[in-house]
């Protein structure tokens, strides 16, 4: 994949730095693969997966204690015999093991997904940083399968009919009440007792939305029959002015039904704002004096002479470079050596040779001679009266010439054997030193790695004491100056909630008696009850299209949608919350899904010291980096996959203390998830106890150690 073939161990906490190109992004991009079955944000095909493979196959695969099983993506091609077209197709085939009887591929992919689960985490953070308020909010939603526990089929019946069938539209309106009442029942039918909130939902508001579209088409040829409702109205205006007089009276008794109402609406919010602000002022309280009873050590001079101890006993780095130089240059002069001691003893071994050739070659013409005894050396059949008497006096002569030359040959070649030896001596000498050099210089540096990384750690509990009264005195300032606040603001006056009541029960008495009044001079029409019936058939599609539109608002962002928003945001919050404070951060998180003009948005971020909220996008990348982890973390808990895990790609932008804070704060976290992975091209040290650190820069990808 990608040009790489690797098995890659997962500890439960890995980091992976190196260079651009090393494989850390391949690494994160196979792991999604061998889950999903496709890369996330690289198309979800087998030809568009297929892009990342080098060659014409392509491997991965994932292992756990009990289960494993891979993924392999082929290229295959056909040609069409008849047209010579030449088709090319991408297969996958899935091996799985232990293995339960599968038997096609469809069944080992639902093997795996109830092996693994299929809601894994996988974060790019600058594809995140990019993304609208809109589509933060979908990604955030699409990761969170979490249920309403308030909401079901009867409470949004209840919503629907507290919202949208009022007094004041069944007074004013009844036309339209009545056709909400059958509208909502419809709507409702959409919403069969065995779905969830979240697909009941969105199955009545598609059925809204059609109505809708079909009901406006009709209204739009209404307007004929509002114009010849006009003309009856000029016609009949002696026998309409009574009923007019008591539906302006009904509307007087209507606002004054609402005005209280709303009075009393707000003067209960007013109740429930007071006896919260009680409430904070009372655990402001407490937690002040928790603080100011927690004792502080601030006493460093322990911490200060173990420190200065180290430093002192901190042995100074070797330097060896002199002395390598010198060893090498040792080695290459006796290698030079060797070398021309090798062509001279090569020349001289070439001259013994020729000389013990050459003797047995006389000796070999004599002894043939010999055997022919006067006989012609080319054809025995022929006589040679030649005499060959002193012959075999000069071979020997030429021998013993030739054993001279010989013995100086053997003597010279003996000496060049010592001096071999001895360049061989000086060679393995030199490399023994430089060898025991480098093990010296190592054993050293080791030991002022310890060191420092004992003198950092007591420097940050140096630093830990001398902020510690620093840390405590500003919370305390900021619940002192938050109680002070909450006990100098001024509660606005409320009226008698009873006494309200029992005017609002008067109210609704007379609206209904007046109701009553009307419908009974409204049989007085009968002369003009065909006309007014087309006039209602006309007009029921402007009721219909406004109920609609009524109950698909009442279903949606702005009604239940948005109340469970608020359901499913604040546990997130509060957990999101959590993890910060464990991460080291006391700021408060928040969430922001309608605008001040009551537009949809989707915005978040936290409550700073002062207490100004902080939008995500105003916060530093290093902030950033932290509130996302805490906010993945929480939700990959609260939906509690089979396999739970956190990766964060491409974190090269973050500085050194940025990342150590991520890497800190994710330690404390790793207990709730199974894997945690982090990638980046990082170009500085960083602590990382009880992480697995893989350096893909060096040739075998050996872990990296931190100071």
């Amino acid at each position: 994949m990608k040009g790489q073939t690797v098995t890659q161990p997962l500890t439960g906490k890995d980091i992976f730095i190196g260079r651009n190109g090393t494989g850390k992004t391949t690494r994160v991009q196979s792991l999604g693969l061998s889950m999903l079955g496709y890369v996330p944000g690289q198309g979800k095909t087998a030809a568009d997966t297929f892009k990342l493979a080098t060659g014409e196959e392509m491997v991965v695969g994932l292992k756990t204690d009990s289960f494993q099983f891979q993924r392999k993506f082929k290229k295959e091609e056909k040609l069409n015999k008849k047209t010579g077209e030449r088709k090319v197709s991408i297969k996958e085939t899935l091996s799985v093991s232990p293995g339960q009887g599968e038997r096609n591929e469809t069944e080992k992919k639902a093997r795996i997904a109830e092996e693994i689960g299929s809601f894994p985490v996988a974060l790019d953070f600058n594809e995140f940083l990019s993304l609208s308020g809109a589509k933060r909010r979908d990604f955030i939603y699409s990761l969170s399968p979490i249920s309403s526990n308030t909401w079901t089929r009867e409470q949004v019946e209840n919503y629907l009919a507290d919202q949208l069938l009022t007094i004041h539209l069944k007074t004013n309106n009844p036309d339209q009440y009545y056709i909400m009442v059958n509208l909502i029942e419809q709507s409702l039918k959409q919403y069969p007792e065995h779905l969830g909130i979240h697909e009941g939902l969105q199955s009545m508001l598609d059925w809204t939305t059609n109505e809708l579209s079909y009901w406006s088409r009709k209204q739009k040829d209404a307007q004929g029959a509002v114009r010849q409702m006009a003309d009856m109205k000029n016609k009949m205006a002696e026998t309409d002015r009574n009923i007019g007089a008591a539906k302006k009276e009904l509307e007087e008794f209507q606002e004054k039904l609402l005005e209280v109402e709303k009075k009393i609406s707000g003067d209960e919010q007013q109740k429930k704002n007071i006896d919260r602000r009680l409430a904070r002022i009372e655990e402001l309280k407490q937690l002040i004096d928790s603080i100011e009873k927690e004792p502080i050590q601030i006493d460093t001079s322990e911490l200060d002479q173990k420190i200065a101890r180290l430093q002192s006993e901190m042995p100074l780095p070797l330097d060896i470079d002199n002395d390598i130089k010198i060893f090498n240059q040792n080695i290459k002069v006796a290698n030079d050596e060797l070398i021309k001691i090798q062509q001279e003893g090569s020349s001289i071994k070439e001259q013994i040779m020729t000389i013990r050739s050459t003797i047995k070659s006389l000796e070999a013409a004599l002894n043939k001679v010999n055997e022919l005894g006067g006989a012609c050396i080319i054809n025995q059949m022929i006589a040679c009266p030649k005499d060959f008497t002193g012959f075999d006096l000069y071979i020997d002569k030429q021998k013993e010439k030739a054993s001279g030359a010989l013995q100086t040959l053997e003597e010279q070649q003996g000496e060049l054997t010592i001096k071999v030896d001895e360049y061989l001596s000086i060679i393995n000498k030199n490399e023994e030193d430089k060898t025991n050099l480098f093990k010296k210089a190592q054993e050293v540096q080791k030991q002022r790695e310890q060191m420092t990384a004992e003198v950092n750690q007591l420097e940050k509990e140096r630093e830990k004491r001398l902020t510690a009264a620093e840390r405590k005195e500003h919370k305390l300032s900021i619940y002192r100056e938050e109680l002070a606040k909450l006990v100098n603001e001024k509660d606005e006056p409320i009226g008698d909630l009873a006494l309200m009541r029992l005017q609002a029960d008067g109210t609704k008495n007379c609206i209904t008696e007046l109701d009553q009044s009307i419908k009974e001079k409204e049989k007085s029409k009968q002369a003009i009850l065909l006309m007014q019936q087309n006039v209602l058939e006309n007009r029921e599609a402007e009721h219909k299209s406004v109920c609609l539109k009524s109950i698909q608002e009442a279903l949606g962002p702005k009604g239940i949608q948005g109340e469970l928003v608020k359901e499913i945001l604040e546990p997130i919050r509060s957990q999101i919350q959590e993890n910060l404070q464990l991460m080291g951060f006391e700021q408060k998180p928040f969430f922001q899904t309608e605008s001040d003009t009551g537009k949809e948005i989707f915005e978040f971020g936290w409550i700073n010291e002062h207490g100004h909220e902080v939008n995500f996008d105003a916060l530093s990348t290093g902030q950033q980096t932290v509130f996302l982890a805490a906010m993945m973390m929480t939700i990959i808990d609260r939906a509690q996959p089979k396999l739970r895990i956190l990766v964060m790609d491409n974190l090269n932008h973050l500085d050194k203390q940025n990342f150590q804070l991520l890497v800190d704060g994710l330690d404390k976290l790793a207990p709730n998830v199974d894997n945690i992975i982090i990638a980046g091209a990082l170009e500085y040290e960083f602590s990382s106890d009880g992480w697995e650190v893989t350096d893909l820069s060096s040739k075998e990808g050996e872990l990296y150690e931190s100071a």
